[in-house]
């Protein structure tokens, strides 16, 4: 056993097997995370209770499927559980279906006592698996059924960045009013929810133990292993809260190479103008860049030649990504006036993708240098770890 004892490591623990011995459980989980023994949760839980079903969020029980692909009921290969998708046809990113969309339907959860989740968050407030959780508690409590949380770490500690979301852009890749580095574990957000939305759940956290907030994951001594299928490594992790901005935008973001997420272009990019102007900005501490040449295979740009760069983080405690993404907007807009630009909008609600994911239009049409938006941010992030002190389970 490493450092850190997860929530799951507890499972035999007294407290642990009297909240689900005799229970008839349904687990919420994917490949997301697994044990300190290598195990996925899934599997420890069938072996050891009555596991009567499994709950998918995106990417599937097992993690195989891509970003936004329909998750399908059926039944699970190792175990014969039956699966019940938590990512469904009606999901949208964005739009008003998220109930229905979301949220086990009723006979899914008929003859279930307790919810289970352990899943592994990345810290951030655009990562679906953390608003599936939100609906998850919401339905629950209108049913009174319990939910045990086995908590897991926040693998960027617990540091906060960025601007608390505005419920008129609320979206599945930006639920609630959290910064954008929310510097929360996954069962520190479900206290948060359940304290600040109402949700009326009957929510247990089962807490590690040897984690506190100032840890990033490689002092844990647990075993890493890709989230989701688009951040393969910790530096993907790591910079997750900047580059995803560059989602909403005409720029590749890695999607479809092996480097998701720490290699970013596009067709008019010069890569060592691009790469020269991010090096020689001052503000950028933790990371550096270097040009890239690369094809993306799926996604967006395929099968064209983009050009950009690759980041490297340098030290990971000095890196702000929240101040990365931002930088990175405002270096190609002024580097690529009339080439770069926003996507436009996709959503039922005709909101844009880069609004939702930076939780406003202030990034996109307020035009203030990436200093002062950074400053007015981090204000926010700042006053929501000052209010929210009260549902933190980890030493900060």
């Amino acid at each position: 056993m490493g450092k850190v004892k997860l929530g799951i490591d507890r499972i035999d623990e007294p407290e642990v097997r009297r909240l689900l011995d005799g229970k008839k459980i349904g687990v919420v989980s994917a490949a997301s995370g697994i044990s300190s023994d290598y195990r996925f949760p899934i599997d420890i839980l069938n072996e050891k209770f009555d596991v009567k079903a499994i709950f998918a969020p995106e990417h599937g029980p097992r993690g195989v499927l891509g970003p936004g692909e329909k998750v399908q009921g059926g039944v699970d290969r190792q175990t014969g559980l039956p699966v019940y998708s938590l990512y469904s046809e009606v999901t949208s990113r964005g739009g008003k279906k998220e109930d229905s969309g979301y949220s086990p339907a009723g006979d899914a959860l008929s003859g279930i006592d307790i919810l289970l989740f352990d899943m592994q968050d990345v810290g951030s407030r655009y990562f679906t698996y953390a608003s599936s959780l939100f609906f998850l508690m919401k339905t629950c409590g209108e049913l009174g059924l319990p939910v045990a949380v086995t908590d897991r770490p926040n693998p960027l500690g617990g540091a906060v960045e960025g601007n608390i979301l505005d419920p008129a852009y609320s979206s599945f890749i930006g639920l609630t009013s959290v910064p954008v580095r929310h510097g929360m574990t996954i069962g520190e957000l479900a206290r948060f929810y359940n304290g600040e939305y109402g949700l009326g759940c009957d929510l247990t956290v089962v807490p590690m133990s040897g984690w506190n907030a100032g840890m990033y994951w490689e002092e844990t001594e647990l075993p890493f292993v890709r989230p989701s299928p688009n951040l393969p490594t910790l530096e993907s992790v790591y910079v997750y809260n900047g580059t995803c901005l560059l989602e909403g935008t005409n720029v590749s973001v890695g999607r479809g190479t092996t480097c998701p997420f720490t290699m970013i272009g596009a067709e008019y990019i010069d890569p060592f103008e691009f790469s020269d102007a991010l090096n020689a900005d001052g503000s950028l501490a933790g990371v550096r860049f270097s040009p890239a040449f690369f094809e993306a295979y799926f996604s967006k740009l395929t099968g064209r030649s983009l050009y950009g760069v690759t980041l490297h983080v340098t030290d990971k405690r000095a890196l702000r990504p929240v101040r990365l993404g931002v930088t990175l907007i405002r270096t190609l807009e002024k580097l690529y006036p009339g080439k770069f630009r926003y996507e436009a909008p996709k959503d039922p609600a005709n909101r844009w993708h880069i609004d939702l994911a930076a939780g406003s239009s202030e990034l996109r049409t307020g035009g203030l240098p990436a200093d002062e938006l950074c400053r007015r941010w981090d204000a926010q992030a700042e006053e929501f770890a000052r209010k929210n002190k009260k549902y933190f389970l980890y030493e900060r």
